[in-house]
């Protein structure tokens, strides 16, 4: 293990959430909010100890070179470490009942889950408020990839980092250099932020609002100011608005290079975009006709507008919300937990399995039932552009097989503590997924994840890490194979 390689990179990593940390000091000492601004004072220092520390520590390193075993080992220890020391401005200011809390509520953040443990989220200082929703936008496109994007590194090693972080079962490079590539998704990351905060703007929302809300739905994470989230603002207009800034958020972002350089046939094409938007059509429509129907509004215009935001957050896993869907029918309940399982696009800031295992494992089904009637027959499997490798589909399956165990473990775990079965399944899949909202005691309304014991706290926090780096980078960690040669 290069660890003298790891440190180094690590304390440049932990130098940029330190540069981030900067705005909600400054935010505090511009609103009078010197406990916030103390608190963040004293993490800033305690980040420039630890950086000055590990990058004395790796000064002497000689070897550049990153195997496959020190990229998992540095991802990982980049969300614990960074997620951490992003806790201890909640822990000192005692926003959070204990630092159990806090460093959940900060993983939740970076991961983009959204849920809190806090009732009260209004009563948080300002920027308390933005550092939550800041870390949202950080985790967002990844925090290893931003590193690579800004700070120089060898093609290799950048393509491995880039590789074990970002979402999806296969990493490609929009251009030759990895760097380049890393730049492009945050330039694009970076685009759809603004363009919706000014569309927020444009409806009177203050700025402060505008941001925080734009950095919970492009980066698909859910973090509101305000209790009721957005159902507090009570305007269709926000609602159309963070509906379509979470559904392009769920798009792989690479079509949007695409688009960029006019390819659009590529764009047309592709497979995964097509499904992942008739999914997200078929489900509002449905939910829409069965609250309709169940006289849950009163107009039809009205189911459309609660149920399209519902499914939008639901499924892109941002957790938003706008009504209370735990008093929804039951059949529309089931569609929002399906959705759950789906997620977004692989490439997306979107959490969940992606619409494009989905998709290659329902094709392995049809395949294998194909060969149960031809025997003799060879079925390859293909997606838009080339034959699907069996390496890939073992890949996908391996990765479904560990998300549903993950998502049982935690179950088991949180029902353990106390919490009835719903509660505890759909905290579980909220959290391995990246969801943020449940049903149960963790849907809209409720303070399951408050009153849950710290161990429950814990375990959940480990199953949105686990959820956000695919699976294979943590629990590689724990394998016989990753610490013997």
């Amino acid at each position: 293990m290069n660890w003298k390689q790891i440190l180094r990179l690590s304390g440049g990593v932990q130098s940029i959430i330190g540069a981030f940390m900067l705005i909600p000091t400054i935010i505090a000492a511009a609103n009078g909010e010197w406990a916030s601004f103390y608190s963040f004072l004293v993490t800033l220092g305690i980040i420039l100890v630890y950086v000055v520390v590990i990058r004395t520590i790796g000064r002497t390193w000689r070897n550049q070179s990153l195997a496959i075993r020190d990229v998992f080992m540095f991802v990982t220890l980049t969300w614990v470490v960074a997620t951490a020391l992003g806790a201890l401005p909640l822990y000192l200011t005692g926003s959070t009942a204990d630092y159990s809390s806090a460093y959940m509520e900060i993983m939740s953040g970076f991961t983009t889950t959204g849920l809190t443990t806090i009732t009260d989220i209004e009563a948080l200082p300002m920027s308390i408020l933005f550092w939550r929703s800041l870390t949202h936008w950080i985790g967002g496109m990844g925090i290893v990839v931003l590193f690579v994007a800004l700070l120089p590194m060898m093609g290799a090693e950048g393509f491995q980092l880039f590789g074990a972080e970002a979402v999806g079962p296969t990493k490609s490079k929009l251009v030759p250099r990895i760097k380049d590539t890393a730049l492009i998704l945050w330039i694009i990351y970076l685009g759809l932020t603004l363009l919706e905060v000014l569309f927020l703007i444009a409806s009177d929302m203050p700025l402060f609002d505008a941001l925080t809300i734009t950095f919970g739905s492009v980066a698909t994470g859910g973090f509101s100011i305000k209790n009721t989230s957005l159902a507090w603002y009570n305007s269709a207009y926000v609602e159309v608005v963070v509906t379509a800034s979470m559904v392009l958020a769920g798009v792989n972002f690479s079509l949007y290079f695409a688009l960029l350089r006019r390819k659009f046939r590529t764009v047309y094409k592709d497979t995964e975009l097509r499904i992942y938007l008739m999914i997200f059509a078929c489900a509002t429509l449905l939910a829409t006709l069965n609250l309709y129907q169940a006289d849950a509004y009163p107009t039809f215009g009205e189911a459309l507008r609660h149920s399209a935001f519902q499914i939008a957050s639901i499924m892109t896993t941002t957790g938003f919300s706008t009504v209370d869907f735990g008093v929804w029918p039951a059949f529309s309940q089931a569609i929002l937990m399906v959705l759950m399982f789906v997620g977004g696009s692989a490439g997306s800031t979107g959490g969940g399995i992606k619409v494009t295992r989905i998709v290659t494992m329902v094709k392995l089904g049809n395949q294998n039932v194909r060969a149960l009637l031809h025997p003799k027959g060879v079925f390859p499997l293909h997606d838009e552009r080339e034959t699907i490798s069996w390496k890939t589909v073992n890949s996908i399956a391996g990765f479904i097989a560990l998300y549903l165990i993950t998502v049982l473990g935690c179950t088991l775990v949180v029902a353990f503590s106390g919490s009835d079965l719903l509660t505890a399944f759909t905290a579980s899949l909220s959290s391995v997924g990246n969801i943020g909202l449940g049903l149960g005691e963790v849907g809209p309304t409720g303070s399951g994840f408050g009153v849950m014991p710290a161990y429950a706290k814990w375990v959940l926090s480990f199953g949105m890490l686990v959820g956000r780096l695919e699976i294979y980078t943590v629990f590689a960690l724990f394998t016989k194979a990753f610490w013997h040669r």
